[in-house]
């Protein structure tokens, strides 16, 4: 593990806020070609990337801190705001995304599911490389020492090029996002089978992730499988 990058004087540079640091410029790099080839203003793209990541993070925070560390809050309520040192969940990050495009959408008076599908490669790019994150910081850990960041890196990059090749056949407005959510939540099912940091619900075998996951799945398939009717 290496969660401390390097100090330089009183800063300290943690492995795992640069490289979600990282990923976000790599997402706004990508949702910046995307715009450029649908002809949306970079103004625009700058703007709603930075409401964002802004969004997300709290989300990612504020749902990991609920479901899997409220006794750490309560013992110390500043821990809420140390997310350099790990503990985001990307449920809560999509959720909040989720809420922020349609706040920023009804706002701008743009299209929800423009937006969406404009992100959407962007958002799961940023997951992959937020994995490398993890894996330096030693958290999201696999049962018998699996590194399931790795795991869910190189998924989570086939899925990042399953979109990226899909952008331009899709027809569908907001079909991309819907697929993400769809390849996503197969790939935290696939990897959660490995990980030992499950919240499991109730004292079954059923996880807050593969709930999420299922909900976001069927969610994502009943969406595309209606708007596709009304092309």
């Amino acid at each position: 593990m290496h969660p401390i990058i390097a100090k330089i004087g009183p800063f300290t540079i943690y492995s795992y806020g640069m490289m979600v640091a990282i990923a976000f410029l790599f997402g706004i790099f990508i949702a910046r070609l995307e715009a450029v080839r649908k002809n949306i203003k970079q103004d625009l793209v700058y703007d709603f990337s930075f409401y964002l990541i802004i969004g997300s993070i709290i989300g990612a925070r504020v749902y990991y801190i609920l479901f899997f560390d409220i006794s750490g809050l309560l013992k110390n309520p500043i821990t809420i705001f140390k997310m350099w040192q790990g503990g985001l969940s990307i449920h809560g990050g999509i959720l909040a995304g989720v809420v922020t495009g349609l706040i920023f959408s009804r706002l701008k008076k743009i299209s929800f599911w423009i937006l969406a599908d404009l992100v959407s490669p962007s958002i799961i790019l940023g997951q992959a490389i937020g994995r490398i994150g993890c894996y330096l910081n030693g958290c999201c850990p696999g049962i018998n020492n699996q590194p399931t960041q790795i795991y869910e890196l190189i998924l989570d990059s086939i899925g990042f090029l399953l979109l990226w090749n899909l952008r331009k056949k899709i027809k569908i407005k907001g079909g991309l996002f819907l697929l993400y959510l769809m390849v996503y939540a197969v790939i935290r099912i696939i990897v959660s089978r490995f990980r030992a940091d499950n919240l499991y619900l109730w004292n079954t075998s059923l996880t807050l992730a593969d709930i999420t996951s299922v909900i976001m799945f069927i969610t994502g398939m009943a969406l595309f499988i209606i708007k596709k009717k009304h092309v």
